[in-house]
């Protein structure tokens, strides 16, 4: 047997220690965990194709929605991060349940995200900000780079990726429901439309610290509809705070309400009249 004969690492092995050896041993070893993953979900998902796709669907016409139940999501979703190129469009009801909790998919997808393999923007509903698991969760997708809003009432839980695939709960607004695939293009433009239009309308994501100190804001999240506590939330102070500076701008106003206070507000230029309330 001549030197051409042995593996490479074989060959390392002879000039290095036992440490450092079971080092290169793990590192092959996570890095065939990788491929094999990124393998097993591929074929998980040429499975769930042929199933959702019978020899005789050529002649019928794709369908519009494919059931996809719960434990089949994760390997899907995996595959569809791993193939977006562009964008991400996730909208989520909760952090608690759900396929988007698959704790693989997370590291993967925020690692692909923080490589710039593709951008990623999420709505999530406002009371995410109440918990510390909560705000431990978006700051970590924040870190990653992903690009965040918050809002009262967000649409429904999908994802879409790219303008290939979409993942929605199969009943509206639910996130304990099974999931559908959609690959139909009217559709998936559709849901991006709606994506496009909430996320634009929903409210970035106060940064920690002090509470914002604009009256602006304080009135436009007033017209927006948010309660005394929400708008607390959000801003990041008590409240009594929040209290406080509406009283004091409504007595710098003259009026009595708040709608009197928006209105107002509008007149001098601190709000626009015809905002809309879409959340």
């Amino acid at each position: 047997m001549t030197s051409k004969d042995v593996p490479a690492h074989e060959l390392e092995a002879l000039f290095a220690g036992p440490l450092e050896r079971m080092h290169r041993i793990l590192e092959r070893g996570e890095r065939n965990l990788e491929v094999r993953r990124a393998e097993l979900a591929e074929v998980r998902y040429a499975l769930f194709e042929l199933a959702a796709h019978p020899a005789t669907s050529a002649a019928r016409g794709q369908v519009v929605l494919e059931a996809l139940p719960a434990h089949l999501a994760p390997p899907l979703l995996r595959h569809l991060i791993d193939a977006t190129t562009t964008i991400a469009r996730n909208c989520a009801l909760s952090i608690d349940i759900g396929s988007g909790t698959d704790a693989d998919n997370i590291r993967n997808t925020q690692s692909l995200i923080s490589s710039g393999a593709f951008r990623q923007q999420t709505i999530y509903p406002m009371d995410i900000l109440d918990s510390e698991a909560g705000r431990a969760w978006v700051r970590s997708w924040a870190d990653a780079g992903e690009e965040q809003r918050v809002s009262l009432v967000p649409p429904s839980e999908f994802a879409i990726f790219d303008d290939q695939a979409l993942v929605a709960v199969a009943e509206w607004a639910n996130p304990a429901a099974d999931y559908v695939l959609i690959r139909d293009p009217m559709v998936i433009a559709a849901f991006t439309a709606l994506f496009d239009r909430s996320f634009a309308r929903a409210l970035p994501i106060a940064s920690d610290g002090p509470g914002n100190d604009d009256d602006a804001e304080l009135v436009r999240l007033l017209e927006l509809g948010l309660k005394d506590e929400s708008i607390a939330r959000y801003l990041g102070c008590s409240l009594r705070t929040v209290r406080r500076r509406m009283a004091q701008l409504m007595d710098q106003y003259g009026v009595q309400t708040r709608f009197q206070l928006g209105v107002a507000a509008a007149r001098a230029g601190l709000v626009a009249l015809d905002r809309s309330t879409d959340r």
